[in-house]
Order: C-alpha cells, then structure tokens, then sequence
C-alpha cells in the first residue's frame, strides 16, 4: 500500500460520527471530479470506521453511494450543461489530459450501455467517460440506472472489504483488489458474451436473407416454382 493511501485511512479512522459521514461523502465528491485520489481506498476506509464502531455499517454504505453518486451526477450534468466547452473549465484541463478525454469518448461512441456500467470499475477512466456521457447525449435515465447499479455492487463491497478486516489495513486493501480483478474478469466475459451473441444473430440475419434473396431470384426467373 502506498503511504499516500495509509494516511488517508489513518486520519479517517479517526474521526467519528457525523464528521466521519462529512469527511466520507467529501472524499468521494473529490473523487468524481477525477482528483487522482483513490475511491476505494476511500471506500474501505468507511468500512474501517464501521468496525470500529465510529459510524454504522448501514451509514457508511448509505454514505459511500450517495458520494459515488453526487459525484458521477455532477460530471454526467457537466457535461450535459456546457457540451465540448467543458473540456475548456480549468478544472478539467487540470485534471483530465487529452488522451483521457479522447479514450473516454472512443468508449462511449463504441457502446454507450456498457461503458456507463463498467466505468465504475475503471479508475482513471471514469470520470472522463462521464463527463463524455453527458457530452455526447447519453440519455440521463439510462446513465443513472447503469451507473446506479454499478455503485450498487462496488460500493457495498469495498466498505464490507474495509469491514471485515476492520483495522488490517493491508488485508482489507488486497481483498478490494483481487475482488476488483475478479469484478473486472466477470464484466469481460459478459461483454464478450454480449457481443458474440450480437455478432451471431447479425450473421445468421445475413444469412437468412441471402437465403431469402436467392430463394426469390430463383422464382423469379422460374414462375413455375411456387411462392411461400
């Protein structure tokens, strides 16, 4: 672990109470803005506070997915409001490079359904393919409720993570990162799944109608033949 994400849990490990629920949604606000602070250690660390019994575990996870959630909402609306010019805010040009920003949109172009779920799983992209979202048009109901669902698993499990551990910090960190991998791995297949599936009914359309064409071009210089 690195000491950058040691202190921040050991400062939040000390706080309590209505500070510590403050300090958490501040964090993950932060983070949606795509400040290179790390959500999950975030996340864990909210965890942390849940077995030390400075907040509830109910609090933290409520917490944790309404910060997670203000902050996608207010780079999706970011964007949505100032279209390309947002790039031109000087907290976008600080935070996001050209690459980031030109990688995120080659992803929404691609398939905007997915991306705006598997972004939660993809650190140093996200921010960017939300704020992009909003750019090109994505509907709002269709980003809320993928990006809704996304937190709905990734939230619980880095808070359960830091939980469950409670004050080994190293063990919490590395069950969030092979859970991650593991989270990733799933998402892949499903994609890979999906889009095998889709490859499959488009060559077998084309190949009906192929079929279809030269059933028809065979009756049409054969009247004889009889017609279905």
């Amino acid at each position: 672990m690195s000491s950058f994400a040691h202190s921040i849990i050991e400062v939040l490990s000390e706080l309590d109470g209505v500070t510590a629920y403050g300090a958490i949604v501040g964090l993950l606000l932060i983070c949606g803005l795509g400040v290179p602070l790390p959500e999950d250690i975030t996340l864990i660390s909210a965890g942390i506070l849940s077995a030390l019994g400075s907040v509830t575990l109910p609090g933290a996870i409520a917490a944790g997915f309404f910060g997670v959630i203000v902050g996608d909402a207010f780079m999706f609306t970011l964007g949505r409001v100032y279209g390309r010019r947002a790039f031109k805010l000087p907290i976008i040009r600080t935070i996001m490079t050209p690459k980031r920003i030109a990688m995120a949109e080659r992803k929404v172009i691609r398939n905007s359904k997915f991306i705006c779920f598997t972004a939660r799983f993809l650190p140093g992209l996200r921010s960017p393919i939300f704020l992009t979202s909003g750019i090109l048009g994505v509907r709002a109901i269709t980003f809320f409720l993928l990006d809704g669902f996304a937190a709905m698993i990734s939230v619980p499990l880095w808070i359960l993570a830091g939980g469950w551990f409670g004050e080994n910090l190293e063990d919490a960190l590395k069950l969030a990162e092979r859970a991650q991998l593991l989270l990733l791995a799933v998402i892949a297949t499903a994609i890979g799944t999906y889009v095998w599936y889709r490859r499959q009914k488009k060559y077998q359309r084309a190949r009906n109608l192929a079929r279809f064409m030269k059933t028809e071009g065979r009756r049409a210089s054969d009247p004889q033949l009889p017609h279905l």
